[in-house]
């Protein structure tokens, strides 16, 4: 107990003096403010006695006048003389053309004994503002050389369908060797090449051909894993060796391209007549070899004994095809006697049956031209034979392609090559 009397004596005492220590720190904190206020107020009351700066003299004031309109007068000089220079510039602003869309190119013509090269290009590059199937009105094409230098380009074919054109230009340029596959598509590494108008850099992607479908309109259209900018859209797809497989066109995640097995005959046609003409069927069909395999496998259900071919996905109603007896979910096998492993080579089959046509009728050209097809009927998988009287493409039945590259209200565009 006494342990314990004790123990609680010392606590209360050891309570005290820290108290007594806290009253200590209060009254000394106190001390300090009181102090730190009469400061306050002699610095006060002293500034007040001060007297007020004396004015500058007038050598001084003249000098820092002096020194202060020097600098403003060489300022308002200065924007004088870049408003003049923005006065004289106008004009040739005005004059100059503004660019409003820029693609790359390449050289698939020579006009003999001219100087002139062929360049080829993608359509987007002169296609109307507003997207529709027309040229831009007035104009300017620009076009930039591998050299450095830039001349002028004149619009030479458009073919809004295939969504090419060929731009013609006063320089002898070099060739680039193509490439006409058939049967299978290229398997090995590709690349799209291109160039930058700003700079004139060259673009290059590297990448692979790929078994997808392209998400624009054209059947046509293969797909390589390349990854190209706005610019690269008309640049060539080029295979290790140099030589062309095809033409370049914009996607966001990969790069489509139209074989040259298409490109080589719309140029062909317009070279011979002076025009290029396609068939409509009314068709919608994909290559079985771009098809996932979940959709390959159905397929295949169906055709046991069909391992390439153009799956067909849709059958416009009243078309040519349809009148034949197309249905969808037949599979194309052949045309005019033709094996058809791919969707470019149907298309340049038919190609083929347009040139025969306009080589047999000239400008009197008839309105329908006879395809022979052969399809396989899914479920029994029998094979049946059918004459199509395709009709002359009209615009309304053109592919469609996405307004891709932005669009301004100017009138100049650029390619670089």
């Amino acid at each position: 107990m006494a342990r314990s009397h004790d123990d609680g004596g010392e606590g209360r005492e050891a309570t005290k003096a820290l108290r007594g220590e806290d009253d200590r720190r209060v009254a000394r904190g106190t001390g300090l403010r009181k102090k730190d206020k009469k400061r306050k107020r002699r610095s006060a009351n002293a500034a007040k006695a001060l007297p007020p700066p004396p004015a500058p003299s007038q050598e001084e004031h003249r000098a820092t006048s002096s020194a202060d309109d020097g600098f403003n007068y060489r300022l308002l000089q200065r924007m004088r003389d870049i408003v003049a220079m923005q006065a004289n510039s106008e004009p040739a602003v005005e004059q100059c053309a503004k660019r409003v869309r820029v693609c790359s190119g390449f050289v698939m013509l020579q006009t003999d004994n001219t100087g002139t090269s062929m360049i080829l290009t993608s359509a987007t590059l002169v296609r109307s503002l507003n997207g529709d199937n027309n040229v831009m009105p007035n104009v300017t094409v620009k076009v930039l050389l591998s050299d450095g230098h830039i001349t002028d380009g004149h619009i030479f074919l458009v073919d809004f369908h295939y969504n090419v054109a060929v731009v013609k230009v006063a320089a002898d340029l070099a060739l680039l060797e193509v490439v006409h596959l058939k049967g299978t598509t290229h398997n090995g590494a590709v690349l799209a090449l291109g160039r930058a108008y700003e700079g004139g850099n060259l673009m290059c992607s590297r990448g692979q051909v790929v078994n997808q479908t392209s998400t624009f309109g054209c059947s046509e259209l293969l797909v390589s894993s390349c990854k190209i900018s706005m610019a690269g859209s008309g640049g060539p797809l080029v295979n290790y060796n140099g030589q062309v497989l095809g033409i370049n066109f914009y996607e966001k995640n990969h790069t489509s391209y139209l074989p040259m097995l298409i490109v080589s005959r719309i140029l062909e046609q317009h070279q011979s007549f002076g025009k290029t003409i396609s068939p409509w069927l009314g068709l919608k069909y994909t290559s079985l070899h771009t098809m996932p395999l979940s959709v390959l496998e159905r397929i295949y259900q169906k055709f046991p004994d069909v391992d390439q071919g153009l799956y067909i996905s849709n059958v416009a109603k009243g078309s040519p095809a349809d009148v034949a007896g197309l249905c969808n979910g037949d599979v194309l096998v052949e045309c005019n006697e033709k094996v058809l492993p791919t969707a470019p080579e149907f298309g340049a089959v038919l190609l083929d049956v347009c040139t025969e046509h306009l080589g047999a009728t000239g400008e009197c050209a008839r309105e329908t031209m006879i395809v022979e097809v052969v399809i396989k009927r899914p479920g029994d998988g029998s094979t049946v034979s059918k004459t199509i009287a395709a009709e002359m493409l009209k615009e309304s039945n053109y592919n469609r392609w996405p307004a891709l590259m932005p669009s301004y209200k100017v009138r100049v565009i650029s390619i670089g090559v």
